[in-house]
């Protein structure tokens, strides 16, 4: 089996040359789409596990309507980087291990994203005192909302026999959107994921369904 992968002239590519109509015939021709922030979060997870920055994925999330997941440039060739899920990931990985100048970002997805970015993983949230009063969630400004999850996440594999703590606050995260749920257990480690939700599901079984997308292996392990 031969399999080939090329770019259409609307891409903004360079390199793109058309195919004579008789090797076309001999292809079977598939339109693969990006990804979606979901689907690149859950890639990255399996391909990295935890070693990557998981701000990267709040930030995604926050400003996927802008389509900063994949921004092509405007001409086919340039000096600046341009964000793609290839240099998200790049710069994922470059985070965790402490590569995080505003060059290193820059570098990585261009200036006008890199700067957005680099104000946004600045965001401080008092993880605490919002498990303390988690009315204050509603209160919160939007950027804020969204690092809130990723901050969560990293309570909870640090506090593994307080879960129950927790839950007032992801109440008040569901009511505001299903959305920063999905968020927290993506942002997990897998193993921690797991036995979160089956106390999550016994709190309130509601809860399966806000998290019926996410990743198959889970929901196995969780119904065992």
């Amino acid at each position: 089996m031969v399999v080939a992968a090329g770019n259409r002239p609307e891409d903004a590519s360079s390199i793109v040359r058309l195919i004579h109509n008789p090797l076309l015939n001999r292809f079977k021709i598939i339109k693969v789409s990006p990804p979606t922030v979901q689907e690149w979060a859950e890639y990255m997870n399996s391909k990295h596990g935890d070693a990557w920055d998981k701000k990267v994925y709040a930030f995604l999330m926050r400003f996927r309507d802008e389509g900063f997941l994949l921004k092509l440039p405007k001409t086919p060739e340039g000096l600046e980087n341009f964000p793609s899920p290839r240099t998200w990931e790049w710069l994922s990985l470059d985070l965790y291990e402490g590569f995080d100048s505003l060059e290193d970002i820059i570098g990585l997805v261009g200036e006008e994203v890199g700067r957005k970015f680099d104000a946004f993983r600045k965001l401080k949230v008092d993880i605490d005192d919002l498990i303390n009063n988690p009315e204050m969630f509603s209160k919160l400004d939007f950027d804020a909302k969204y690092m809130v999850p990723i901050m969560l996440a990293n309570w909870i594999s640090q506090h593994k026999k307080d879960f129950n703590k927790a839950f007032p606050l992801i109440d008040a995260m569901a009511s505001d959107s299903h959305e920063f749920v999905v968020m927290l257990v993506i942002s997990m480690k897998k193993k921690i994921a797991v036995k979160f939700l089956k106390v999550l599901f016994a709190y309130n079984s509601t809860y399966r369904d806000v998290l019926s997308d996410i990743a198959l292996e889970i929901k196995e392990q969780i119904s065992l």
